[in-house]
């Protein structure tokens, strides 16, 4: 496969994963008024989560293991495994505990910081 094909296909799933990100988030936003009452696990939490996963993992398998942070990587996907797995747990509870959405929300948040500043190297 050539670079420019592979570049295509990792910005193509590298889309796939902000929309993941985007489900994520917009499903604790959706739940927030439900805040006191307690709160109701959102189908797009799960599937946000799901989509996340799959797409990282193609992301990272795709590129150049030269240029990968690979400790970055663990750290997001071990954090991520634990999105998707309370989000699978809990998605058919009614009402969901207390603490999982929120938790969700900043895993997810620390999912985004990694991302961002976890490639950041000192020249």
């Amino acid at each position: 496969m050539d670079e420019s094909t592979k570049t295509i296909i990792i910005n193509a799933f590298l889309v796939l994963h902000f929309l993941g990100i985007a489900s994520l988030l917009a499903g604790f936003l959706t739940s927030m008024k439900q805040m006191r009452s307690g709160m109701k696990m959102n189908a797009g939490v799960f599937h946000g989560a799901y989509l996340m996963l799959i797409s990282g993992l193609v992301m990272a398998g795709l590129a150049d293991p030269a240029k990968l942070n690979v400790l970055i990587l663990l750290i997001k996907l071990v954090v991520l495994m634990v999105i998707f797995f309370v989000a699978i747990t809990n998605r058919k509870k009614d009402p969901t505990p207390m603490w999982v959405v929120p938790s969700i929300a900043a895993m997810t948040i620390l999912n985004i910081v990694l991302a961002v500043f976890g490639n950041v190297s000192a020249s």
